[in-house]
């Protein structure tokens, strides 16, 4: 078999495996949580969270134990991108209502803080444990402060998109655990096969084909909340979502797999490219929400999204 069929095809199986795997482990989650009383607001901020987030933390975590920190920063940055443009605009064209919403001052402030303090400890010219243990204790602020004072009503809405039913709830959270552990596998392995054959470098498969990749358990629990009419939750997921992958995803995987003195080059990208692309599509989500609502925003995110990934490749002819 030819091997950029190969890579295809373990990039395919990778991404079916990673979807399936976080819908697995949020329903046992969830399922476990009712069994032992806890309640939907502890339930929500932390099992269904953690779910849509896990793609994330195993194949960054993977890729920096590879080496490979392009295509970690890449796929955790260009998932945030994704999340805005591809999934709040999928969410927005079956209810427009989720681009009504209004963010709070507090989850602008995250939003915006996660991506300056990554910003902060990259400045040194290295990210390692120390860097990492930084942010991982920001995500671990982040979610004390989120718990103090929780949206119960947008939490109960987030556990009803779930479904439940399953009588052994620990069998599909390992089942869920297992699945995105080989669909990380595979789909990071799949993303390196092809930006070899291709003479892509590895950051910008990671900043659109893996980030779109580890996307879709957003898109799928946006997609399901607007179905369900839960327009406060489309929004609410994606914002959580982005934090989650700047402070525990790479507080995660630099703490494991440090951003070697040969990966400079990767890292001043970073600062100078990434992260300021990052922050212009959240600083555009914020100010987007103050337009009058329409599913013409939903297409319009869409448009940028797409438009913006296609500059991508376009440049790498020029």
């Amino acid at each position: 078999m030819p091997p950029l069929l190969v890579d295809s095809l373990l990039l395919l199986a990778g991404f079916l495996f990673l979807t399936k795997g976080a819908g697995w482990l949020v329903d046992g989650g969830v399922a476990l949580a009712r069994l032992l009383g806890v309640s939907p607001m502890v339930t929500g901020l932390t099992v269904v969270a953690l779910g849509t987030s896990l793609p994330e933390v195993v194949v960054a975590s993977l890729a920096t134990n590879r080496g490979e920190h392009g295509l970690a920063l890449g796929t955790v940055l260009g998932s945030n991108i994704a999340n805005i443009g591809l999934v709040l605009g999928a969410t927005g064209l079956i209810l427009p209502r989720v681009f009504a919403q209004v963010l709070s001052m507090r989850e602008i402030s995250w939003l915006l803080g996660s991506l300056g303090l990554l910003y902060l400890v990259s400045g040194g010219g290295a990210l390692g444990w120390v860097e990492g243990l930084v942010l991982f204790l920001g995500f671990v602020l982040y979610q004390l402060l989120v718990l103090r004072n929780p949206r119960e009503e947008g939490v109960s809405a987030l556990e009803e998109v779930a479904t439940h039913g399953s009588r052994h709830p620990w069998v599909l959270i390992v089942l869920g655990s297992i699945a995105i552990g080989l669909g990380a596998y595979g789909a990071m392995e799949g993303g390196i096969g092809l930006a070899e054959a291709f003479g892509v470098p590895p950051t910008v498969i990671g900043f659109t084909v893996l980030a779109v990749g580890t996307s879709l358990p957003e898109l799928a629990a946006g997609v399901a909340s607007a179905l369900k009419g839960h327009a406060e939750l489309g929004l609410g997921n994606v914002v959580g979502s982005n934090i989650f992958n700047i402070l525990m995803v790479l507080g995660i995987a630099f703490g494991t797999g440090p951003l070697d003195p040969d990966s400079s080059g990767v890292l001043e990208r970073t600062m100078e490219v990434d992260l300021p692309l990052t922050a212009a599509f959240s600083l555009g989500l914020i100010l987007f929400l103050r337009l009058p609502s329409g599913r013409w925003k939903a297409a319009l995110a869409l448009v940028a999204y797409f438009a913006w990934s296609a500059s991508i490749f376009a440049g790498l002819g020029g």
